[in-house]
């Protein structure tokens, strides 16, 4: 699977795990919740959309200014069916989006750079792939750098605020009713986790990859075709059984989470008010392509 089809899949899968991040959704009044007071974009495809543009246009800057030929290039991102429906629907409908998917997905246009790039001397590409993906001693080249420009500048605002998020998560985390949530997510999630005990952050991506490598071994020989369809079916219970797991533990641990997260913007609210409004005023700066 592609990584930026992967990506996508687990945005949707990730649906599930939004109402119990620290940054919660804005499901409360805004003056009580870090998202309200933050009052940001919520990831979307406009917000998508200009941190794309930004990344390619960062990228030819940066490669332009080592004397290096480069256009802006963005991926066209990889088509994601019924993505309008909520998680568990999804879930049932297309499991993750691993065996449902196949045949649908269409490999986006080549990027010219890069072709060009291949029809180099030798000596030429290894310039540009270093310029572009960074070299061993320390240059992180200029593909890292743009997208550590654009994807990490929110992170960069709220980091004054990091050891008291992590404080604030440790508070929820340690009440005794979220350790029973938790309790209580594992035990639903015991069925399709398999032997090993289960983590909330990892339990996804390890059942994509377990479903790929069903994919890989079965193939596309008559057999392996019919062995699709019993795949697919079962990855689709398996998805569906951990999106209703992962919307039970969400609701939750929100219940939990809602009085300390008041009280944290109660602490905080003139220092999130002020983040708010640089990382509006950094994202809206960002470089956007012409129309």
């Amino acid at each position: 699977m592609r990584a930026a089809y992967a990506a996508l899949i687990l945005g949707i899968v990730g649906g599930l795990w939004l109402a119990s991040r620290v940054l919660s959704a804005d499901v409360a009044p805004a003056s009580t919740t870090v998202a309200g007071t933050l009052a940001l974009d919520v990831d979307g495809i406009d917000l998508d959309k200009r941190r794309s543009e930004a990344v390619a246009l960062l990228v030819a800057r940066c490669m332009n200014a080592r004397g290096l030929a480069w256009q802006p290039w963005i991926e066209t991102a990889p088509s994601v069916p019924d993505a309008e429906l909520e998680p568990v629907a999804w879930a049932e409908r297309w499991g993750f989006g691993v065996s449902t998917t196949l045949g649908r997905r269409i490999s986006p246009p080549a990027d010219r750079n890069l072709t060009a790039v291949d029809a180099m001397p030798a000596d030429m590409q290894a310039r540009y792939r270093d310029a572009l993906y960074g070299t061993a001693a320390g240059d992180p080249g200029c593909q890292r750098s743009a997208n550590d420009t654009v994807y990490g500048l929110r992170e960069r605002f709220l980091a004054p605020l990091r050891h008291a998020f992590a404080d604030l998560d440790a508070g929820i985390a340690a009440d005794p009713r979220a350790i029973q949530a938790v309790d209580a997510w594992r035990l639903c999630v015991a069925p399709i986790a398999g032997p090993d005990r289960p983590e909330r952050r990892t339990l996804a991506q390890q059942l994509i990859a377990r479903f790929q490598a069903r994919v890989d071994a079965i193939g596309t020989t008559p057999t392996g075709m019919a062995g699709q369809l019993a795949l697919q079916t079962d990855e689709r219970r398996v998805a569906a059984t951990l999106a209703r797991c992962e919307a039970r533990f969400a609701e939750s641990r929100a219940s939990v989470a809602a009085p300390f997260e008041a009280a944290f913007v109660t602490r905080h609210r003139e220092e999130l008010t002020r983040i708010g409004t640089a990382i509006r005023d950094a994202e809206a700066a960002l470089p956007t392509m012409p129309p």
